[in-house]
């Protein structure tokens, strides 16, 4: 027989002896399972004890463990190949399973309930197995909740018996586990009492009371002070036990749909895929009614996301919470089957559903993420008709936006519509933005609501009541002003209030001597909550404070009641209908007015105290996935003024929007994380924040973060990282002189990848600027030699700097070297394997277009096909558009202008998306020259003339050289000579051989056309 006991030190007992075994691990794992009644899967206890070893290296460390086990506990061990369990007497196990049995009586509690504060596995940790510790903490705590539960049920049975002091005794117990249970406390006061010890009771109000004012802000409930006067004055009476009272809900059911006929009628003739559809309007005008009527009309499948004021900076959190809905509808299950996806693009879903599939192991990569959940609602939208609904979309967060304006972009030929309700947005939001280049695209449709007409008053009062229906909707319009959102309230108010029957009867006369009863939907909205008992609205404040929709386990912690006490107040709630349930443990605010009139009566000192508690409420239970909900802690933390406790949770909700490209959320993270850091570490973190701000398009911020993380730097090596990381930011911005500053002057001690980063940098400077191309591959053969030395070989830097040499010789026209060095970056980049994806897709690229240029078109034909296949098998939507224009010249010198104009323009619209402006003029240029080759002259200078005005702006010099020589034959002779004149400049100051010779070819082309234009005038 095996024992383990898990409560206090652990102990492992077989055949009436404690046995040990040797590898700290083998416990932990041992322990694990006896911790759950039931089998746990494989692959859950390989992401918990090796999470960072290769699959099959952590399969045969967990095959080891095992029979380190098997050894010492022999068959009790159960191993499948997916299921893992013990069979053993488990105390932990014993005392669930008894705190849950109806049947237990005081007795067995008593026996089973250890009587000291005890600890799960006191002494024991894993502290080189991150999760592990993360699900202990969690456990722990679980475990703390589960002992209190317990002594609260013994105290009943006790009192049941008339065992005062036994009963008092174990709510002492609870109290020791969590103090902030008033309504245990309360008991804790009257057992006192009643068990002769009156000046105890006293003593606990005091504790109680000067506890409440500490943690929460507020003096102890009504309830509890009249206990308390009872207890001073002797004057308590026993209550006998009775039910608790029922409290009637007054639902009046949905009100009918009503006067909406012809924004009905909008719906169906605006909306359609590839176009926002935006129902516009004030709190409480029936937005949400009109979207959900619209789309059970539409029929098919229904996916709706919903984004909070207080969830703006997380990361995807309405587009998470529409795919969650979807992957709990019903009809997943089947539609999985048929969805088809490559399994790179699931495991992409992986990073917001990882219940669907494991995420990468990959950098994160925000073109990636947005295709993949494009590609899953398009391949949805093929088995069925599939509508997003969007609610609150005034509140989303950046990445949500951005994803939403790809998704339109790319989802226009399949059955996929999109719908959204905002308040007006603000002028400067980043939901205006995304309006107005929807706008100018002409993929967004605005739907604009207001009150509901009289006649739609009128519907709504012969439902209530036909025979009174014209008094009663003369009340309702005079009041209401035709607010739907008032019109319910106020009929919830009047049948409450009995002037309002459900047989449809009116009192007829309290509606003419009170015409507007209350005057204002916030003064309706307070009269329910005035009807309120004090346990209910402690829900009610700390709810508003967690958000609209909230965990109702953090709520009951946060508002300092006992889990009975809390279940009774949430009754009432949901009677009152001011909370509607949603799923499990999960509720919400009937309405967001409903909370601006909570939050209203809430002060700023019992605010920041209840933010502090739903912090530590959200850090406690969820421990065992803190990293989803870091962000909701350190907003919470940071509310409350605790900003040191804030930086930590911001900290790791930064890098946990990283996993999901979610640079504009990490970048908010990270600047909240500084508030509260220490001095050592403000330059690390300076430097993450500057390179979110980079990847989120925000480069004169990023600027700004990387010389702060300079000046903020503590040791040399800081400094340095954070040179390097300024240097990187500003190459982009064509500041070539300060990053040659930057990079020119490193310590020759420093490590030799440092060096190698600047002297890469310093080289690819000196090749954009372009002055000095020799100079550039000096600094960039340097770089590869560090880089290429065996003891510290970097497979994929190497092949990086190998790249940008064969750039430097092509841009010399020296075509020869250029394919050789993209050859040798390409075998560097494949030996290195998908940490060099990018290398080995674009050396690739490169190779094939320089082919191209020498002549060799079925080469580069078969070439640009293999990189074209390797972007689309690994996902690496970026580099299409780079793909798509060197398939599209090879497809243009095969004469197919069809295809080459299908991959023109599918790349220019991918580079438009994806925000590569570098490739938009490329591309644009390379349209112009398909126009050409059909004759249509006036089309291709206007494309190559908007191509050419935006790589002078990018600074593009080389495409901008090579643009002019294409456009010069195309224009008057005197605007051709001024521009092959520009171009013969950029030319010369970088000895760009091949565009030389170019221009030469078109001068004399032009000299041979203006001699015979002259003969012909003779």
């Amino acid at each position: 027989m095996i024992v383990v006991q898990l409560l206090g030190p652990p102990r492992i007992v077989v055949a009436d002896h404690a046995v040990t075994l040797p590898r700290r691990r083998s416990r932990a794992l041992l322990y694990y399972l006896a911790a759950h009644a039931q089998p746990v899967q494989r692959e859950q206890v390989l992401s918990l004890f090796w999470p960072d070893h290769e699959r099959s290296a952590a399969q045969q460390l967990l095959r080891s463990t095992l029979y380190a086990i098997r050894k010492t506990v022999g068959d009790a061990l159960v191993a499948d190949e997916e299921w893992l369990s013990l069979v053993a007497t488990v105390d932990l196990r014993q005392i669930q399973a008894l705190i849950t049995d109806p049947q237990a009586d005081a007795d067995v509690l008593t026996a089973a309930l250890p009587v000291d504060q005890v600890e799960l596995l006191a002494g024991f940790d894993l502290p080189d197995c991150e999760p592990f510790q993360t699900w202990l903490e969690a456990e722990r705590e679980r475990t703390r909740l589960l002992l209190g539960r317990g002594w609260l049920r013994l105290a009943r049975l006790h009192e049941q018996r008339g065992a005062v002091t036994a009963a008092l005794a174990a709510l002492d117990h609870a109290l020791a586990i969590d103090p902030l249970q008033e309504d245990v406390q309360r008991d804790a006061m009257r057992l006192a009492y009643l068990s002769g010890d009156r000046v105890g009771a006293i003593r606990r109000f005091e504790r109680l009371r000067d506890l409440l004012d500490q943690e929460l802000g507020v003096p102890p409930m009504r309830e509890t002070q009249a206990l308390y006067d009872a207890i001073i004055t002797d004057t308590m009476v026993t209550p006998a036990l009775s039910p608790a009272p029922v409290r009637p809900a007054f639902s009046n059911g949905p009100l009918p749909f009503s006067g909406r006929e012809s924004e009905l009628a909008t719906l169906h003739g605006e909306v359609k895929p590839g176009r926002l559809v935006l129902i516009e309007g004030v709190p409480g005008i029936g937005k949400t009614r009109l979207a959900e009527e619209f789309l059970a009309q539409r029929g098919g499948l229904v996916i709706t996301g919903v984004a909070r004021e207080l969830e703006q900076t997380l990361p995807y959190f309405s587009i998470n919470a529409a795919l969650h809905a979807l992957i709990a509808h019903p009809e997943w299950p089947q539609l999985r089957t048929q969805v088809q996806l490559m399994p790179i693009w699931w495991n992409e879903l992986g990073r917001l559903l990882p219940d669907v599939a494991p995420p990468p192991a990959d950098p994160p990569n925000e073109a990636r993420l947005w295709e993949a959940v494009t590609r899953l609602l398009m391949e949805l939208a093929r088995q069925t008709r599939v509508s997003l609904l969007l609610d609150d979309l005034q509140w989303a967060d950046t990445s949500t936006l951005g994803l939403l304006g790809y998704l339109l972009r790319r989802s226009a030929d399949v059955d996929l519509v999109v719908l959204a309700t905002s308040r007006p947005p603000e002028p400067r939001s980043a939901l205006a933005s995304l309006i107005r280049a929807l706008v100018r695209e002409d993929r967004f449709f605005r739907l604009s609501i207001d009150r509901l007409p009289t006649t739609a008053v009128l519907a709504i009062a012969r439902h209530l009541s036909g025979p009174f229906a014209h008094p009663l909707a003369d009340w309702l319009e005079q009041s209401t002003e035709g607010n739907p959102y008032m019109i319910a309230e106020l009929v919830r108010y009047a049948r409450t209030s009995g002037w309002l029957t459900a047989d449809g009867m009116v009192d007829l006369r309290a509606l003419s001597s009170q015409p507007v009863v209350p005057q204002t939907v916030y003064h309706l909205i307070e009269t329910r909550l005035n009807r309120l008992s004090e346990p209910a609205r402690r829900v009610l404040d700390a709810a508003v404070v967690v958000g609209r929709d909230f965990d109702f386990n953090v709520v009951a912690k946060a508002a300092a009641l006992s889990e009975e006490a809390a279940l009774d107040a949430l009754d009432e709630l949901l009677a009152a209908r001011l909370v509607v349930p949603l799923s499990a443990a999960w509720f919400r605010f009937d309405h967001s007015l409903t909370m601006e009139v909570v939050g209203r009566d809430v002060g700023d000192l019992r605010r920041r105290m209840l933010h502090r508690r739903v912090g530590e409420a959200i850090e406690s239970l969820y421990r065992d996935r803190i990293d989803d909900v870091a962000g909701q802690i350190a907003f919470h933390f940071a509310r409350s003024g605790l900003v040191e406790r804030a930086a930590t949770y911001a900290l790791r909700a930064a890098e946990r929007s990283v996993t999901l490209a979610a640079w504009p959320e990490a970048a908010e993270f990270y600047a909240q994380a500084l508030a509260g850091l220490p001095a050592n570490q403000r330059s690390a973190t300076l430097v993450r924040l500057g390179e979110a701000r980079l990847q989120a398009g925000a480069s004169a911020a990023a600027v700004d973060a990387f010389r702060d993380a300079i000046a903020a730097a503590q040791t040399p090596q800081e400094a340095l990282a954070a040179r390097l990381a300024l240097a990187r930011a500003l190459i982009p911005q064509g500041r070539y002189a300060e990053v040659i500053a930057l990079v020119s002057q490193i310590e020759p001690t420093a490590h030799p990848h440092d060096q190698a980063t600047a002297l890469f940098l310093w080289g690819t400077a000196l090749s954009l600027e372009g002055a000095d191309l020799a100079a550039a591959t000096e600094r960039l053969v340097a770089a590869a030699q560090i880089l290429g030395d065996e003891s510290t070989v970097q497979r994929a830097a190497l092949a990086q700097v190998t790249f940008e040499l064969g750039n430097i010789a092509a841009q010399q026209g020296d075509l020869d070297t250029a394919i050789a060095r993209y050859e040798r970056a390409q075998e560097i980049a494949d030996q290195a394997g998908d940490e060099a994806i990018t290398w080995r897709i674009l050396a690739r690229n490169n190779q094939a277009y320089h082919r191209l240029l020498r002549g060799e078109v079925d080469a580069a034909a078969t070439i640009i096909s293999e990189a074209m296949a390797l972007a689309e098998e690994r996902g690496m939507l970026s580099l299409q558009p780079y793909l798509l224009s060197t398939a599209g010249e090879v497809a243009l010198a095969q004469d197919d202008l069809e295809t080459a104009s299908a991959r023109f323009h599918q790349g220019l619209a991918l580079a438009t998306q994806l925000n590569i402006p570098e490739r938009v003029a490329g591309i644009t240029a390379n349209v112009g020259l398909v126009a050409l080759r059909r004759g249509e002259t006036t089309c291709a200078v206007h494309y190559l003339s908007s191509a050419l005005a935006q790589a002078d702006t990018l600074g593009a010099r080389h495409l901008a050289a090579q643009i002019r020589i294409w456009l010069a034959p195309l224009l008057p002779p005197a605007e051709a000579r001024v521009i092959l004149a520009e171009a013969q400049e950029i030319a010369e100051v970088g000895g760009r051989r091949r565009l030389l010779a170019a221009i030469k070819e078109v001068r004399a082309r032009m000299m041979e056309s203006e001699v015979i234009a002259h003969g012909r005038n003779d």
